[in-house]
Parts: structure tokens; C-alpha cells; sequence
């Protein structure tokens, strides 16, 4: 029997292991054939666990099925972590070369959940510098390239997660989006991005700190993968309260397999009230959504999400620039002895100079995340899940992702309001032939509706990572 890893599910890999018709060594062999191929080109991966720990945890999980055990619903899975936390035994840096020291002494907690139901940590993928930026270059491990086109971003922060994913080196792994970081890769290299609701995934083990300022009420560990059953079973194990992050909740996650999506219905938002113009490709992907959603849910219909403008707004100005003619970045640089900056962090930090709120603009912000937050929710009375695109165009240029910040207009505002969002590859555009993506968001702790309706837009597609992939 041929098996082809390439083309297999997370739950398939586990489950033929169980059968005795594959190994966890064989898996990892694939992956490491991968990574001496792709890596050296690519850089998605920075720093490997050792060759010895990862044979010795393949050999440890193919004893365990000769002896009729398994490990979890992760058995024997290679996974790799985007260097945003801590990895026991790798060297964390967040792209800055400041903080590259130490080897971490633990695991963050998403991680050891992942551990205990199997899986074993392959290594570390690249970042924005202090993961900042929609393009993935830093001054410690340069640039990461995307596989479907080397001149294209990969996006960020967590494009090397994402290229590792879309040229194989990897089956799926743990990344973090706070204002799209993961969903704007996983639209740029053609793979799924999931972020769950905000505060249902500690954030113990962030480094270099686990609280963040403002971008924790927008932070949260997510998770990427081929489909949209990978990144189920990854999310299914890493959520719930630790003891440990004070504004992580436990709230029953029900499985999308048993929600049936014909009594739902779905908004979809192409950008009104935006400055934003889609590309014919990207216009044509969301109509091929709407097509396939209009035969299998209850309701399909135009919608525009409230106070999308001010929630950008809000996003940019204060969480990302700060609202403080860049004191608090100054600061924070000052304190790593940083001096030397990527063009986007140089970027961000000129044009942080120019933005000083006042204590009362300041409150009003505030103000405003709370009532766009409360009147999303009222719009989730009409819907029950809002489709829109990722982003209005393929993955720009390289170096380009400061160009326009409007562009970011379809992310920003749920990350703004912790809602749970995934992003799944739908076509490829045919002048560029670069992939395009999807957002499917919905209310607060309702992941299963959001991955049902993902599930059928997958089978329906019939989109192939790999296929798709040079």
C-alpha cells in the first residue's frame, strides 16, 4: 500500500500509525528530507530540535504501537513552532537579535498540551522582527521567501510557520495572531490559519514576556495546517485555563464534525465602508464562496460589519503605534539595547512619532473597542458567520508591506474584537498564479460553526496544498 504523506491528514498520519502501517520515524524522515530541500532556499525553519531528541521521540512512539499504546489524538506528529515562545532546548529571539541568548528551560503551555497527546516539537520558524510587520525579515535570520513565488512576501509575523506548511517541511504547528499575523500568511502561501476566541488559549510561555501591554486584549496563540481538520485536532488540545494567564477561560469546544451548517446563515462583506478595492481574482474567489455557500446554508446576504473604520483605527493608532510619539517602543528598544531596525520597525516607529493621543482620545479608544466588540456581537444576531477575503490582492512584493495599512482593513477589526476567525485557500490567481485565501469569522466561542462551514468550503474546493505548491 503506497501511502503519500504529502497529501495526508494530520488524524490519517496518527491513524495509520495505530494500523502498523506507518511509522513515526518514517514521518519524520519525510520531514527532514523536506526541510535539506526546501530550507536552505526558503529559511521557514531557524533553528531545529536536535537530530538525536526528535529520532528519539519517533523511535519512543513506534515502541509504543509495537506495545498497543498510543500517545494521543498527536501520536508520533512532527509540529513546528513559530519563535514566539518557548521551546525547551531552542534559543527563542522574536527576530531581534537583542534577545537571541538562552536556550529555554520549558515549554510554553500550548506546547506541552501538544506534547502530551504526542506530538514532537521539530523546530523554530521565522518571525517578523518583534513580530511587527506583515512581511517576514528580521535582522537575526533574514528573510523568509515564499514558495510559490521567491520575490512575494510570505506575510507575517508568521510566514515561516506558514511557508513551512506550504512546501511541506511541516504537517501544522502553533503560531499567534494579534492583528492578522497568522491569517494574512496563511492567505499569502495558500494554507489554513486558525485563531480562536480571544481568551480561550493561554498565552504562559510568550516570550520574551507573557504579558504584552495593549496586544494582550489582542494576542492569542493560534494554529496552522493543510486543512481544516489539522487545525482542528491542533486547537482541539491546546485550549482551556492553565492556572497560570489570568484571562484564559475554559469553555466546552465542540467538535465541528457534528454541526450541520443547513440551518445557518452567512453574511458576506466585501470591503463596504473601506477604502479598499478587491482584485478581480480575489472578487472572484469570494462570489465562487458565495456560490457554494448559497446551496448549503439556510441564508446567504451582503453585509457590512459596524465601525469597521474605527476599529482600525483603533488597532493602528494605539495598539500598533501606541499614541505616544513612540515613548513606549523608544523605550522598550532602549532597554534591549536595540539600535538597529528592520525598515518596517523603522517604519512603524516614524510614524509612531507623528501620533500623540491625549488621556481623552485614549479613553474613546478604549470606549470604542468596547462598543465596536458589543455591536459585532449584535451583528451576529443577523448572522451567524461572516465570509470576507483576507486581504484585497495576492502577497505584495517583498519589503512592501508598509505601503498601505488600509489593506489591512479585513483582519484588523477581529482581532480588535477577539473573535474567532479561519482562513483556508480557495483558488490561485491566474495572472499571477499565486494562492487566495478566505476569512470566515464568527461569534465569540463558536469555533465549531466557523471549521463546519470551513470543512465544506475544503470539500467543495478540492484545493491541494501540494499540487498547488512548485
Amino acid at each position: 500500500m503506497m501511502l503519500n504523506i504529502d497529501t495526508m491528514s494530520i488524524r490519517e498520519m496518527v491513524d495509520y500509525q495505530k494500523k502498523g502501517l506507518l511509522k513515526s520515524t518514517s514521518i519524520l524522515e519525510h520531514y527532514l528530507k523536506r526541510y535539506d530541500k526546501y530550507n536552505p532556499t526558503l529559511n521557514a525553519i531557524v533553528e531545529m530540535s536536535s537530530l538525536q531528541d526528535l529520532l528519539n521521540s519517533a523511535e519512543s512512539a513506534d515502541s509504543c504501537i509495537i506495545q498497543g499504546e498510543s500517545l494521543g489524538a498527536l501520536h508520533g506528529i512532527p509540529i513546528t513552532v513559530k519563535d514566539a515562545m518557548h521551546v525547551a532546548g531552542l534559543h527563542p529571539s522574536r527576530g531581534v537579535k537583542e534577545l537571541y541568548g538562552e536556550k529555554s528551560t520549558k515549554d510554553a503551555t500550548v506546547l506541552r498540551r501538544l506534547k502530551a497527546k504526542g506530538a514532537i516539537p521539530f523546530g523554530l520558524t521565522n518571525v517578523s522582527e518583534m513580530c511587527m510587520s506583515f512581511d517576514t525579515y528580521n535582522l537575526l535570520h533574514g528573510r523568509t521567501l515564499n514558495p510559490h513565488n521567491l520575490s512575494r512576501s510570505c506575510g507575517g509575523s508568521s510566514g515561516g510557520e506558514a511557508v513551512a506548511i506550504a512546501s511541506g517541511m511541516s504537517p501544522g504547528g502553533i503560531a499567534s495572531d494579534a492583528c492578522g499575523s497568522v491569517r494574512i500568511p496563511a492567505h499569502f502561501n495558500g494554507v489554513c490559519g486558525f485563531k480562536l476566541t480571544q481568551g480561550r488559549v493561554p498565552l504562559t510561555g510568550q516570550f520574551p514576556k507573557e504579558r504584552s501591554g495593549l496586544f494582550h486584549l489582542t494576542s492569542s496563540f493560534a494554529v496552522m495546517g493543510r486543512y481544516v481538520d489539522d487545525v482542528d485536532l491542533l486547537a482541539n488540545h491546546l485550549h482551556g485555563a492553565d492556572g497560570q494567564d489570568p484571562d484564559t477561560v475554559s469553555v466546552a469546544y465542540q467538535d465541528y464534525r457534528n454541526c450541520s451548517i443547513r440551518g445557518l446563515k452567512v453574511g458576506v462583506w466585501r470591503g463596504e465602508n473601506t477604502s479598499v478595492e478587491l482584485v478581480p481574482a480575489v472578487e472572484n474567489a469570494v462570489q465562487v464562496v458565495e456560490d457554494i455557500l448559497s446551496k448549503q446554508v439556510s441564508l446567504v446576504q451582503t453585509i457590512t460589519p459596524p465601525l469597521v473604520r474605527e476599529a482600525c483605527e483603533v488597532i493602528w493608532k494605539l495598539f500598533v503605534l501606541g499614541g505616544d510619539s513612540s515613548r513606549g517602543w523608544r523605550n522598550l528598544y532602549q532597554q534591549m539595547g536595540k539600535t538597529e531596525f528592520t525598515p518596517e520597525i523603522a517604519s512603524i516607529l516614524q510614524q509612531s512619532e507623528q501620533i500623540e493621543m491625549t488621556a481623552s482620545e485614549i479613553k474613546n479608544a478604549m470606549i470604542m473597542r468596547d462598543t465596536f466588540r458589543h455591536q459585532l456581537n449584535l451583528m451576529f444576531n443577523q448572522v451567524d458567520i461572516l465570509v470576507s477575503p483576507v486581504y484585497p490582492d495576492v502577497a505584495f512584493k517583498n519589503g512592501t508591506s508598509m505601503d498601505n495599512i488600509d489593506n489591512y482593513s479585513f483582519v484588523f477589526p477581529f482581532s480588535l474584537s477577539g473573535s474567532p476567525a479561519i482562513v483556508i485557500p480557495v483558488s490561485k490567481c491566474p495572472e499571477t498564479g499565486m494562492p487566495i485565501g478566505i476569512q470566515i469569522v464568527g461569534k465569540h466561542w463558536n469555533e465549531h460553526q466557523i471549521l463546519a462551514i470551513a470543512s465544506k468550503l475544503e470539500s467543495c474546493l478540492q484545493y491541494s496544498v501540494y499540487e498547488q505548491t512548485p
